[in-house]
């Protein structure tokens, strides 16, 4: 093989990067971080919480994949125990039964890139809504929440949550 010379050695060694750069691009793109997707704690002065729901401290942190999202959640309530759990949405705009609650279902679905959106009815009757709403900067998220909680109360809410 004759040698090509310094300028066909750097076209061709551009191009074999162009080449593997374009290749791996969409995976990289596919893994950029939603502005949803991160730990977030409740600011208590920010928010206007239910005279029925004064916890005292909350923190969730979200994680998404292709067809789910989830929201784990921990903090220390009204009565100072402390409490965890995780809640799974479907964003897909299709009803989902919700486990442990019998006749329950959700319908989730994205509003534009940051806000996430769930209704869940029971037996025919929407017993909750919440939407989860990142700021465009993407260092607050405010969860608007209001159903029925367990002991059968309505309650409206509007939590504020700072980025870790």
């Amino acid at each position: 093989m004759k040698y090509a010379g310094p300028r066909r050695t750097s076209l061709f060694l551009a191009l074999v990067v162009m080449l593997v750069v374009t290749a791996f691009a969409p995976a990289a793109i596919s893994q950029e971080k939603h502005p949803l997707a991160t730990t977030w704690k409740a600011n208590l002065e920010k928010s206007k919480r239910h005279p029925n729901h004064l916890f005292k401290s909350a923190t969730l942190r979200f994680t998404i994949s292709d067809d789910v999202v989830s929201m784990s959640y921990s903090g220390v309530n009204m009565s100072g125990v402390e409490e965890t759990g995780t809640t799974r949405f479907h964003p897909d705009g299709k009803e989902h039964p919700l486990e442990g609650m019998p006749g329950a279902i959700e319908v989730s679905r994205w509003v534009g890139s940051r806000i996430l959106e769930t209704v869940v009815r029971q037996d025919g009757k929407v017993i909750g809504q919440s939407t989860f709403e990142v700021s465009i900067d993407g260092k607050t998220l405010t969860a608007n929440l209001k159903g029925t909680d367990a002991s059968g109360a309505w309650f409206d809410q509007v939590i504020v949550c700072d980025r870790e």
